[in-house]
Formats: C-alpha cells, sequence, structure tokens
C-alpha cells in the first residue's frame, strides 16, 4: 500500500511517501507519484521514517542514514544517487567531480541529481556548480544554503556520534 504523511518542518512541510517500510519519495512538497505508481491512490497514514526526519532537523544529522530507501530510477541515476550518499554531512561536490567518478558529463549527473524523489536521505543539496555556486536544487538555493548550514553546524555534534548502521546506501 502507498501511504503518505507530512511533517512541518523549519523549511515548510516535508511531504513523504513510503510503499511498505520503503521510503519512495521524500521533498518539501507533495510529488508527482504517477510516472512511477501510475494511477494507484496513496492513502494518508503515518509513516515511521516522518520522526527520523524531524529528529534530522532537530539536529540528529544520523536520524536518515538508517532508512530503507526505494527512489526507483534508473541505473544511472542510482549509480549518481549512491555516490551522493558517499558525499560527507557537510560537504559539497560539484557536478564535474561526479561525473569524473562516474565516466559521464556534468549535464547528465545534474539530470540523475534533479530527478533524485528523495531529497535530505539521499543529499542532492551537497550537489554544487563548478564556481562553488549553489544551482540547481529544486527546493530553491535559500533551502540549499540552509540544509548545508545546518549540516555544517551539527558536523562537530555528529562527529561524536555512534557509526550509522547501514540502510540508505545499501537499499539503492
Amino acid at each position: 500500500m502507498l501511504r503518505i504523511d507530512q511533517v512541518q518542518t523549519p523549511l515548510g512541510a516535508v511531504h513523504l511517501t513510503a510503499l511498505g517500510d520503503a521510503i519512495c519519495a521524500l521533498g518539501f512538497g507533495p510529488l508527482d507519484l504517477r510516472p512511477r505508481f501510475g494511477d494507484a491512490i496513496p492513502v494518508r497514514a503515518p509513516i515511521a521514517a516522518a520522526a527520523r526526519v524531524l529528529a534530522w532537523f532537530e539536529g540528529d544529522l544520523h536520524a536518515l542514514d538508517a532508512l530503507e530507501l526505494d527512489p526507483g530510477g534508473t541505473p544511472f541515476q542510482r549509480k549518481v544517487w549512491a555516490l551522493l550518499l558517499e558525499i560527507p554531512l557537510g560537504e559539497t561536490r560539484n557536478y564535474g567531480q561526479l561525473a569524473k567518478d562516474l565516466g559521464s558529463s556534468p549535464r547528465a549527473v545534474g539530470g540523475a541529481n534533479g530527478s533524485n524523489p528523495i531529497c535530505l536521505a539521499i543529499p542532492c543539496h551537497r550537489v554544487i556548480a563548478k564556481g562553488g555556486g549553489l544551482c540547481g536544487y529544486a527546493w530553491g538555493e535559500d533551502r540549499k544554503r540552509w540544509l548545508l548550514d545546518h549540516e555544517r553546524r551539527g558536523r562537530t555534534v555528529s562527529a561524536t556520534a555512534p557509526p550509522a548502521s547501514p540502510g540508505a546506501a545499501t537499499a539503492l
């Protein structure tokens, strides 16, 4: 059963969609689920991951690490998203750096990054322009800046936290 839920954060409402226990969409607005799920009608119901999203915004930067993720996507998109999971908290990589790691083009990486349906847990906000600009974030540059600042502020606290349990990186 496809379920939807929503939580209020300092950056506005975050919408979650889950299929079973796996998060398949998470964003700062409702996402169009039809390309992936056709005419399936999601049911508004609590999703356990909503509490983890709130905890992340409250400073537990590892709260999303163990979520089961099911973003769908093409094999190339999934490779890009897996690389996003390797970018450390509060750090950034540019499209060219990711493209080099994949033997691809920055434009292709940008397209895959922009189609990431699970923001925060798959940290597309950590990808920036070659010159350091915050371009290309679907939810707006102000949110991207806030998310990066939030991670940088909390990184020192998180450095003393126990290692995250496996989950997100292996779910892709």
